[in-house]
């Protein structure tokens, strides 16, 4: 169970990986690629779930060994969620090749580079199982609300000035909040593996900017 969660982070961020490339290189093929790899998400999803349904099954787990699958089960969930995101980033950098955002795109490319990170953060917590890290990443997830909230806001300024930007603009946007969930989703991995070690559901709010 814990290989197969592994690979699912595994491939997400070799998956992750070429989403920075196809956005940086207006790499159709690369973007298609990231699209249609989000099935093998999905599989190794469906592929978790069983394994937890038949260990329920047959050895009835109790205490730590109950909730370390409740965690499983929730992380499976979250990882699955970013390749959705990922798949619906890459659709929309299709769109953005045929326009002109370089300038703008270095923004863009600051903010998922932070979000990679954070991501990859949140992997090492859960593959070494450590929760010294996984807070790390809790306090570092309001890093990426302001990268994100500096994106939105200049890109929306410099949308109302130009016309131009309306359309590559709007879709830039779209990046930008999804990157920002994934933020929010290996925030919620980091969070798991707490819950998975102490059994508080119930953790202290997330640091916010304003």
């Amino acid at each position: 169970l814990d290989d197969s969660l592994i690979e699912m982070g595994s491939n997400l961020e070799k998956m992750f990986e070429e989403t920075l490339l196809a956005i940086n290189e207006k790499d159709e093929a690369l973007a298609k690629k990231v699209i249609s790899s989000d099935k093998n998400i999905d599989e190794l999803e469906i592929s978790v779930i069983s394994q937890i349904q038949t260990l329920i099954a047959k050895r009835q787990p109790v205490g730590v060994d109950l909730r370390v699958l409740v965690g499983c089960t929730r992380i499976a969930g979250y990882m699955e969620r970013i390749g959705d995101l990922l798949s619906s980033i890459c659709k929309r950098v299709v769109i953005l090749i045929e326009h002109s955002v370089e300038k703008e795109k270095e923004e863009l490319i600051k903010l998922s580079t932070a979000v990679n990170n954070l991501f990859k953060l949140s992997l090492n917590a859960f593959a070494k199982k450590d929760f010294e890290l996984a807070e790390k990443v809790r306090n570092e997830d309001v890093d990426i609300d302001k990268l994100y909230k500096g994106f939105f806001n200049s890109l929306l300024e410099k949308m109302s000035k130009d016309s131009k930007l309306a359309v590559p603009g709007t879709h830039m946007l779209f990046i930008s909040k999804n990157l920002e969930r994934i933020g929010d989703h290996a925030t919620n991995v980091a969070e798991t593996i707490t819950y998975m070690a102490s059994g508080e559901i119930k953790v202290e709010p997330r640091p916010k900017i304003n």
